[in-house]
């Protein structure tokens, strides 16, 4: 069963299997990470978020004004509760993230074995990726610019 899960996805994916290993994975995590990014757009109340958001950042500004111990101890008792309606709230679209990542990165692993790219300069103190850090390296600012397209927050 899961010889053909694989074989499925790599009949899916085969146009982008047949290009250099750092591209096609580029374009594989591009796809991932967009997903993701759409999961977390309409699982989430967006506006609610903004809002949560807007209420720390006033929160935080209240706290740095304020030297008064209670007052303080107030706010961030304040905060705290938006910080755990916030968590709450994203809850559901990682539960659903985590499945999808779960059912695509052992594939991953296949289609993409041994060195993905060798850099001539390092990042994060390498030049040589495998395909867990290739994704990773390439899916952080794809999501940033997803999110930011996206209006994500």
């Amino acid at each position: 069963m899961i010889d053909a899960y694989y074989g499925a996805l790599s009949f899916i994916f085969s146009p982008v299997l047949t290009l250099p290993a750092a591209v096609g994975e580029l374009i594989i995590a591009a796809f991932i990470t967009l997903i993701i990014t759409l999961f977390y757009k309409y699982l989430v109340n967006q506006s609610k978020v903004k809002e949560i958001r807007d209420k720390t950042k006033e929160l935080q500004k209240k706290m740095k004004e304020t030297t008064d111990k209670e007052e303080t101890s107030k706010l961030t008792t304040e905060m705290f509760a938006m910080s755990n309606q916030q968590m709450k709230m994203t809850f559901k679209p990682m539960m659903v993230t985590l499945v999808f990542v779960v059912l695509i990165f052992p594939w991953l692993k296949i289609a993409f074995p041994g060195t993905i790219v060798t850099l001539p300069f390092e990042i994060m103190g390498r030049t040589s990726f495998g395909w867990f850090l290739w994704y990773v390296v390439v899916s952080v600012p794809l999501s940033f610019m997803f999110r930011k397209v996206l209006d994500v927050m």
